[in-house]
């Protein structure tokens, strides 16, 4: 499985569906073009730079953005400091049942502290990050042999 996987994977949130900015946006050029064609210039240019700005923020939102980085010596939230595989514990997909609605949560504690990250909100299924926590944490498990064997050999003659 360690030949599988690759040496770091970066995943990114979903884009978010920010419709009203985008509405507001359209719906501000045309107050743009009315106020322009009613020759109340300085209305006409504060709603087209509204509108600009709008659409703009529309744009930035809707990207999908880095979240969590994994690799085989550890994992780290975007914005936080790394954290080595031997400091995580608890790591889990919790499932969340509210009602008829079923979804799932990424969950690890490290150094006391609990992240949770819902993974709808991720660009990857529950499976496929569950197969990819499990080929890291081998990985890095299995170096963490390699490196004690090496610390028990005795050369002493």
């Amino acid at each position: 499985m360690n030949d599988e996987i690759p040496q770091h994977t970066i995943i990114y949130t979903r884009p978010t569906d920010h419709l009203l900015m985008l509405l507001g946006g359209l719906g501000t050029s045309l107050y743009m073009i009315f106020f322009l064609n009613q020759t109340e210039y300085l209305l006409g240019f504060l709603f087209m730079g509204l509108a600009i700005f709008l659409i703009y923020k529309y744009i930035q939102k809707s990207k999908p953005q880095p979240k969590l980085i994994l690799s085989k010596d550890g994992i780290q939230v975007v914005g936080q400091p790394f954290v080595s595989w031997a400091m995580v514990h608890g790591l889990q997909i919790r499932p969340d049942i509210k009602g008829n609605d079923y979804s799932e949560t990424f969950v690890f504690t490290n150094n006391g502290r609990i992240q949770e990250f819902p993974i709808p909100k991720l660009q990857i299924t529950s499976w496929q990050l569950e197969r990819l926590l499990e080929g890291y944490r081998e990985a890095f498990l299995g170096s963490q042999n390699v490196e004690d064997e090496n610390s028990n050999t005795d050369f002493s003659l």
